[in-house]
């Protein structure tokens, strides 16, 4: 085995730091430890923060969505001109565009190698147009009885609604207002239909003075119709330019009412017992900008979450739909520049 011998040296020295020398490198700062600390803090501030939001906070999906009417016609027509332009105010009433009702059987009867000055070919052709303009209201009429007949029978179960909260008395004026429109209309056509058959009588007799009758009409039955808007808004969009052909049922203009601004919230069917009317929600707007609203009106029965909501390869997916008025204070403005954006709701739960 090895022997370990050990030198010693007399007069040896220990060797010793200054004081100073050790209490400069204890001052000195360790910067590994204050980014690990800071890491470890991050760490645990967001741990504890997605506990708290998901214990104590729901979220949302929503939608921007103004009050707005489609405006269309039951019979083909050819607009003639506009009174208002794309972004325009209107009120209930005001004059939308003026219209004539399109009739190609009358056009394709009218010989074109007819002689001008032929008396009777000018009576045939009145007669034949005041007889069509006849046929045209009476059908117009018909028309009108039926759908007045409908809103009539929708008029008592929408009060009704309205006195239990389950509808918007907004709705109620305007079925209301269309009741009125129509009643309106019907005694109009009436009067018009009125003033015809005597032209037409006239025409059928050989009265000497039946060009004298049929100019001598009153100026409102012109061939030209007007549409009046329904409601108090502004023009969001035309469909159509003067001249054109809107066929039935076509969409010509779309009014929205700016003073109805709402969101339309999707939650979560497990937070049915969280969500109640009259309760606060904070709203993220698509720029980060924030405001607070109001749930004003519950939906009772679920409903499918828009497509731009759902997950792709997943079922539709049915959820609780809320509607959610501003709160007062809040900038309506800021709510408007978002009509159709998507929002991101929470609520708090306690």
């Amino acid at each position: 085995m090895k022997s370990l011998n050990f030198k010693r040296k007399e007069n040896a020295q220990i060797r010793y730091l200054d004081e100073k020398v050790m209490g400069k490198k204890k001052s000195r700062f360790n910067w590994d430890r204050v980014v690990y600390l800071s890491i470890l803090g991050l760490i645990v501030f967001f741990v504890l923060r997605y506990f708290f939001i998901s214990n104590f906070y729901i979220s949302a999906n929503g939608q921007v969505i103004f009050d707005n009417v489609d405006i269309s016609q039951t019979e083909d027509i050819r607009i003639e001109k506009f009174f208002f332009e794309e972004g325009d105010n209107i009120k209930a009433g005001d004059t939308l565009f003026s219209y004539l009702i399109e009739d190609p059987a009358f056009a394709a009867n009218i010989d074109p190698l007819a002689e001008v000055g032929n008396e009777s070919n000018w009576a045939d052709r009145e007669m034949y147009s005041l007889q069509k303009s006849i046929d045209l209201n009476n059908s117009r009429i018909r028309g009108d009885r039926q759908l007045l007949t409908s809103y009539k029978s929708q008029l008592n179960q929408l009060e009704n609604e309205v006195i239990l909260g389950a509808a918007n008395e907004r709705d109620l004026q305007n079925l209301e207002y269309q009741i009125s429109k129509l009643e309106t209309s019907i005694n109009l056509t009436q009067s018009e239909n009125g003033v015809l058959n005597r032209q037409l009588t006239a025409l059928k007799t050989g009265e000497e003075d039946a060009a004298v009758a049929i100019s001598a009409a009153p100026a409102e039955f012109s061939p030209y119709r007007i549409s009046v808007s329904p409601i108090d808004g502004y023009i969001s969009r035309i469909f159509k330019e003067p001249f054109e052909v809107a066929l039935k049922s076509e969409m010509i203009i779309k009014i929205h009412q700016a003073d109805s601004v709402h969101i339309k919230g999707y939650f979560e069917q497990k937070d049915l017992k969280y969500v109640k009317v009259d309760d606060h929600v904070n709203i993220l707007f698509p720029d980060g900008q924030e405001s607070e609203g109001v749930i004003d009106r519950f939906y009772s029965s679920t409903v499918i979450m828009p497509e731009e909501f759902q997950k792709k390869f997943e079922p539709l997916k049915r959820t609780i739909a809320v509607d959610i008025k501003p709160a007062e204070g809040s900038d309506l403005d800021l709510w408007k520049r978002y009509y159709k954006l998507s929002v991101e709701l929470t609520k708090r739960t306690f």
